[in-house]
């Protein structure tokens, strides 16, 4: 027996596994008479798995790669409203910034630091995830917020003041 089912909308940070975008829902007009589907990013040429409605779709015969690094046109099916249609593809070099991944040292005594990116973002639609370690055998425990986003960088807030030069900010700036 085949089991159908409508696969719920990942959420952003769900969608970005190591250059490969899992069940992206196509974008275009869901009314019986439309062909032209888009990726939400570009797609690698020849790396894209297709589901409509949960089954599997096939190049050439089910759909071909449109001019554009994220079309879709689909041959023979004309989904109705409430059909689902998704892409899991491996991006193209253009289809997103990549990440920014560093160390950073701060300062004795800081109470805020603000990070720089080499290049700027083209918006301020990415995620950062950090750590604060220590080499520091009874280390001070400091909560911090990230704030100030920007495309150039953002802005670390500390509980309270630095009480050593051994902290170091990981963090990983992603698209």
């Amino acid at each position: 027996m085949i089991v159908l089912r409508k696969i719920s909308q990942p959420t952003e940070t769900e969608i970005v596994r190591n250059g490969t975008i899992v069940a992206d829902t196509l974008s275009g007009t869901l009314d019986n008479s439309n062909q032209v589907y888009y990726t939400t990013y570009s797609y690698r040429r020849d790396r894209i798995d297709l589901h409509y409605n949960g089954q599997a779709l096939h190049a050439p015969e089910d759909f071909t790669q449109g001019p554009g690094g994220n079309q879709i046109n689909l041959i023979y099916i004309e989904p109705y409203p409430g059909d689902v249609l998704r892409a899991t593809y491996e991006l193209d070099a253009s289809g997103l910034e990549p990440s920014v991944r560093n160390r950073t040292p701060i300062p004795f005594g800081a109470t805020q630091h603000t990070i720089l990116f080499a290049s700027p973002f083209v918006d301020i639609n990415y995620n950062v995830n950090s750590d604060l370690i220590t080499s520091d055998g009874d280390p001070s425990v400091y909560s911090y917020v990230i704030t100030n986003k920007t495309v150039n960088g953002f802005t670390v807030f500390f509980s309270g003041e630095i009480d050593s030069s051994n902290y170091v900010l990981e963090w990983l700036a992603l698209r």
